[in-house]
């Protein structure tokens, strides 16, 4: 089988998110730089965090099964149908053979998992419902989605932490260049159910506190991350294939990387992540110096904020003029799917030209050393002739990730 060698590009995009549902609402609170966290675990020490607000997943899927979906499915069959819209491949005629699903999706089936189980044991197998097993698997929100579009090309969920939805977009491309598929939906999905916040609990990346001091970013004094739910979904073609079937283009994913840190001392982390960022910047063709924003992946855990600052200024500092910004103090730590999150927001920068200020805390200025090249306002940025995004993530657990995303010639 002969390989692609052409760009592999981004023709649609879809969300649904805390701030509604589309891209444009994840890009108004991103331009507003507001951030409108609330209560998602009551208690003497709560746990703030974004929800998906009230939704009728049922105007966009319609009532047939929808009682057996768990909210992570509905989330993402809602974004998926959006980004198939926004490709212009919603007209449901798409060859089965030839689409393909790529989620990176963690505690999808967890809550699923621990319900089922609990009344198995209590209650006895027989009280259990058959249409229930399925949600109890990692995979449930993916394959929700294959039966759906009836995609049968490929159907992978990845599970690597934080790490899953840059992965999920670097596996989707492979797969693309190998031939395995004509189009790719590439989605990441996670939802705020109580056994994924006790995970989060457990793992002490949560606090209790002030609102005002949780999920800020390369901020020393946060108290860690601020959870989200919610899907973001993008369509991954072959170029040659776009420009055949008359789509635009949005952006070009144009080079992935992973990598796994063995040690956890800062200075490993840091290495690590900063040898991820020039292996997906060589799978580009590019260098550091063509680089014009980062996406970091910073979420107001110190340890792991603090390696990517030391990656970032080893990579960039001082002879390259870059701009860093940090999304996640708006738009929360969505987990496995905030690689995609991060996507969405790289693709809207280059579409509108702005790069959107990483939130800080209203009392005082930020709290520890300075990062390289941090924007703390909005910038305006001319992306779109060919501007150059990377976006980095990290793993509780030692996992790297990077992705180049570049605008495209219009």
């Amino acid at each position: 089988m002969t390989k692609y060698a052409g760009p592999i590009v981004i023709t649609g995009m879809g969300a649904v998110s805390p701030f509604g549902l589309g891209v444009e609402a994840i890009w108004s609170a991103l331009e507003r730089g507001e951030r409108q966290a609330t209560t998602v675990r009551p208690g003497e020490q709560p746990v703030w965090g974004l929800e998906v607000g009230e939704w009728h997943p049922a105007d966009l899927l319609g009532k047939r099964g929808l009682q057996y979906l768990r909210p992570s499915s509905q989330f993402l069959l809602g974004a998926s149908l959006l980004a198939l819209q926004s490709a212009g491949l919603a007209s449901g005629d798409l060859p089965p053979d030839e689409l393909g699903i790529t989620v990176g999706c963690n505690l999808g089936g967890a809550q699923s998992f621990l319900d089922y189980d609990y009344t198995a044991i209590t209650e006895g197998p027989y009280t259990t419902s058959p249409m229930e097993a399925p949600n109890t698997l990692a995979n449930a929100p993916a394959s929700h989605l294959a039966i759906r579009l009836k995609a049968r090309a490929l159907n992978t969920t990845i599970a690597s932490g934080q790490c899953a939805g840059l992965d999920a977009l670097g596996y989707a491309m492979k797969m693309l260049r190998n031939g395995r598929a004509q189009q790719t939906v590439v989605g990441g999905v996670e939802e705020l159910s109580p056994i994924a916040l006790s995970a989060y609990c457990d793992a002490k990346v949560v606090a209790g506190g002030e609102k005002e001091d949780a999920g800020l970013p390369f901020d020393t004094e946060s108290t860690g991350w601020l959870p989200g739910e919610g899907a973001a979904v993008v369509i991954l073609e072959r170029q040659a294939d776009a420009v055949a079937r008359g789509a635009r283009p949005l952006a070009e994913l144009a080079g992935w990387s992973s990598a796994f840190a063995p040690s956890q001392t800062l200075e490993k982390r840091s290495s690590v992540l900063r040898r991820t960022a020039l292996q997906a910047l060589a799978a580009a063709n590019l260098s550091p110096t063509d680089v014009d924003v980062v996406v970091a992946g910073a979420n107001g855990l110190p340890v792991g904020d603090r390696a990517e600052a030391l990656a970032i200024e080893d990579l960039f500092a001082p002879q390259t003029q870059v701009l860093v910004t940090a999304m996640k103090g708006i738009l929360g730590e969505t987990y496995g799917a905030s690689g995609l999150f991060q996507a969405l927001a790289a693709v809207c920068m280059i579409d509108y030209g702005i790069v959107p200020l990483t939130v800080e805390r209203e009392r005082q200025c930020r709290v520890g050393p300075p990062v390289y090249g941090l924007s703390t306002e909005a910038r305006l940025w001319d992306g779109s002739k060919r501007g150059t995004t990377l976006l980095l993530t990290q793993d509780l657990f030692g996992s790297t990730s990077a992705v180049v995303i570049r605008g495209c010639e219009r």
